[in-house]
């Protein structure tokens, strides 16, 4: 595992793979654990303790959704326990996240056999797509995040092409997080971009002159022609893994969980 070039490239492009972070066995592990609390209903979001400290924090249990048994202790200090092995801690390390205390969430995903994507194209901390988030989302402010969360995408089964691959258009955080600086300090009208399509709208059109204050000509051409391709085929945007493998990326690009064709599809996230 080469560190640096994780770091870096994920530091640039937005994202990055981490090839054998679990092992096979432990990849096993994590299968049977999202399947022991899932009710059969396809992405399911599961959480769990994501340190041991919290087994003993009240607040921590309005957001665990299920019962809570000796099991799911024992589940959780497993999935903690990755973050203190070699590979895993090295990672982290590199990364200054500050080691596991600085982990915010645990949470597993099982998306069933299908041929519908898992989600189509967009980015995180948007309000999700909201015309009018102030009133939607209850008197927030309506100041759109600038500060990303670091997902760590654990594959518990191999994924391919057209079987469950996570996608990623790489710089697409840069372009975001300009759009956003650009709501925020009143230079644009807010306008929904959690959905790929609506961004790329705005990028050529209306917020295009804007941007150049915060971006090239060349990335944000860059990010326009990417996204119109990824619109129509995912091909070149997608992450081959195997079970074990690893991909981290800032939850400010755009990404797609594209369809389990060929068999289920087994995640846990790491978000720090």
């Amino acid at each position: 595992m080469n560190i640096e070039k994780i770091v870096t490239e994920y530091k640039q492009k937005g994202f990055s793979v981490i090839k054998e972070l679990i092992s096979p066995h432990d990849a096993n592990k994590l299968v049977e654990i999202a399947k022991r609390y899932g009710s059969g209903i396809t992405n399911e979001n599961i959480t769990y303790f994501c340190n041991t400290v919290r087994f003993f924090d009240p607040r921590a249990y309005k957001h665990i959704y299920k019962p809570i048994t000796l099991q799911l202790y024992q589940d959780s200090y497993f999935l903690t326990s990755q973050t203190h092995k070699p590979k895993f801690k090295s990672l982290i390390g590199a990364l200054g996240f500050q080691g596991f205390r600085s982990i915010s969430r645990i949470d597993s995903y099982v998306s069933y056999k299908s041929d519908k994507n898992i989600v189509e194209w967009h980015c995180d901390q948007a309000f999700g797509g909201a015309t009018h988030p102030s009133e939607f989302f209850g008197g927030t402010s309506g100041i759109m995040p600038l500060n990303n969360v670091n997902r760590l995408f654990i594959h518990a089964t191999d994924v391919e092409y057209q079987n469950g691959c996570f996608a990623y258009i790489p710089y697409s955080h840069e372009i975001n997080i300009a759009i956003r600086k650009l709501i925020n300090s009143g230079v644009v009208t807010y306008k929904p971009i959690f959905l790929l399509q609506d961004a790329v709208n705005l990028v050529k059109e209306e917020y295009y002159n804007e941007l150049m204050k915060f971006c090239s000509k060349k990335s944000i051409e860059g990010f326009i022609q990417n996204a119109e391709e990824a619109m129509v085929s995912d091909e070149n945007f997608i992450l081959k893994c195997k079970a074990g493998d690893a991909i981290l990326f800032n939850d400010l690009g755009y990404h797609k969980g594209t369809a389990p064709q060929k068999s289920d599809r087994v995640v846990f996230r790491y978000n720090y």
